[in-house]
């Protein structure tokens, strides 16, 4: 009798251990959501919704098995972060947030220009297409210490190369030049040029205008100083242009603008006689239509009144 007891007690105190769940104590699925009666090592494809978890399963995290991630089996005691499954190579240069580059589906990152924006230093002009070992020089094993993002940092040997430290200016490059440019001599867009707006076709290069390299002298803003060429261009074909004919004591600015010599006006005219306004508004093209092309430059009504 005794050993008949003993026997039933053994048997359920064994059952019992082996009825004991693997997953940890206050596990709540019942079996049969995620295992089959035919092996317990398959598992059902569509029991257990992880989706519904705090870590959803997507890109390479469905491809693996769960003991991957869940090596004892108690699931809650699974951690989420990235490092407390995969090496951080980057040695914690780059923080601990890995979503911020990448992503479940590679380690491939392809949001490198947004990262540069967020993190103040946006990868335009000819720092798009520069190979990052330029200024992450510990790239290649994988480091991205945090750098510097002025521009002297960089380019101390460009800037010392030029005459600006001579003529006063600073290393903030960016009040002249233009990130958005692919050479030194792109148009800056910041640069206050003071009593002389650079607008219209005088946004070019300024060695064009500067061509010593030396800024600090001021320019004359004398049209012909810079435009002899043209001037010279202008008296050969219109010799009313001459200094002392009538239309040469007027500055060039009075009858041409900034974009272009070809776009000419002259608003005063209707001071003496209305050509933009009244009959003769639209009736001509060009001012020799009426003015004799000399130096005297005197109007001519028989061109057009017989």
């Amino acid at each position: 009798m005794h050993r008949f007891l003993f026997l039933f007690i053994s048997i359920f105190i064994i059952s019992n251990i082996c009825a004991k769940s693997p997953h940890g104590d206050g596990f709540k699925l019942t079996c049969s959501q995620c295992h089959t009666t035919d092996n317990w090592t398959k598992i059902k494809p569509t029991g257990f919704d992880h989706n519904k978890t705090k870590f959803p399963l997507v890109g390479q995290h469905k491809m693996i098995g769960c003991k991957k991630c869940h090596p004892t089996l108690e699931f809650s005691k699974a951690k989420t972060e990235c490092s407390d499954c995969h090496i951080d190579m980057h040695q914690q240069t780059l923080g601990r947030d890995c979503g911020r580059c990448h992503t479940p589906n590679s380690w491939i990152v392809n949001n490198t220009r947004q990262i540069h924006q967020q993190a103040g230093f946006d990868l335009v002009g000819a720092h798009a297409t520069v190979d990052c070992n330029r200024c992450h020089t510990s790239a290649s094993k994988l480091m991205f210490e945090n750098i510097r993002i002025d521009c002297y940092s960089c380019h101390k040997v460009q800037y010392e190369a030029t005459n600006h430290r001579a003529d006063g200016f600073d290393t903030e490059c960016v009040r002249c030049h233009s990130l958005t440019g692919v050479t030194w001599s792109s148009i800056g867009r910041g640069f206050d040029h003071g009593f002389y707006p650079l607008t219209g076709a005088h946004n070019t290069d300024c060695i064009k205008c500067h061509t010593t390299g030396e800024y600090r002298t001021k320019l004359s803003t004398d049209c012909k100083v810079c435009h002899a060429t043209e001037y010279a261009r202008a008296k050969a074909a219109f010799p009313g242009h001459t200094n002392n004919s009538k239309m040469g004591k007027y500055a060039c600015s009075e009858c041409h603008n900034n974009l272009s010599w070809n776009y000419v006006s002259f608003k005063q005219h209707d001071g003496w006689f209305g050509i933009y306004s009244g009959t003769h508004r639209g009736a001509w093209t060009n001012c020799t239509d009426c003015h004799n092309n000399d130096a005297a430059y005197v109007a001519n009504c028989k061109k057009c009144h017989d």
